[in-house]
């Protein structure tokens, strides 16, 4: 069952991207290994689960994607109508097999 709570203190506090440890030992200036599976933190730096999400951007990749709104309408339209074509193939493929199990069910031997 899903609890839910106004704390979002967890979603912004750093832990060991191989273990999940997050305790204060992480936040310690010159800690160079996890305590828990001594991970090297110099090369793998503990992350929040909002930094791992893309929530925050702390990376510059993260900050220059580019957005919906900035790509082209051209490009935009075509992404409507895959998204469209996907739907109606999906639909054919559900309605005829929802058919032919119809007709299986009422063939009588």
């Amino acid at each position: 069952m899903l609890t839910r709570t106004r704390d979002t203190s967890g979603i912004h506090r750093r832990q060991c991207v191989a273990c999940g440890f997050s305790g204060a030992a992480l936040e310690r200036a010159g800690q160079t290994n996890c305590p828990r599976c001594a991970c090297d933190l110099t090369a793998r730096k503990p992350m929040s689960y909002a930094e791992m999400e893309g929530i925050e951007a702390t990376t510059p990749r993260a900050a220059t994607r580019p957005r919906v709104s900035e790509l082209e309408a051209s490009g935009r339209e075509w992404r409507l109508v895959e998204r469209w074509l996907v739907f109606l193939f999906g639909a054919a493929i559900i309605g005829i097999s929802v058919l032919a199990l119809g007709a299986a069910a009422f063939i009588v031997r």
